[in-house]
């Protein structure tokens, strides 16, 4: 199945400047999985934050659906 991973704020450095991507992942891979097999390995990201799916904040380990669109964010600093 297809999903969109859209990079936000200083994240697309980690792809050269890309901002988004589709890709295929494997029927019921979580958003880790998705983002490790594009070589995002959100543990070793100091300021990493969250993802969302289609709008919705979600853990890294919920499950993907053919044609969602995951965004990821950096930890947000300021007040």
């Amino acid at each position: 199945m297809k999903i969109k991973i859209v990079l936000k704020a200083w994240l697309p450095k980690l792809w050269d400047g890309e901002k988004e991507r589709w890709i295929e992942v494997a029927e019921g891979a979580t958003c880790e999985e998705a983002l490790e097999s594009q070589g995002i390995f959100h543990k070793e990201i100091p300021r990493f934050g969250f993802v969302s799916l289609n709008g919705k904040r979600v853990l890294i380990d919920g499950i993907l659906h053919d044609g969602d669109e995951m965004n990821v964010y950096p930890r947000m600093n300021g007040g």
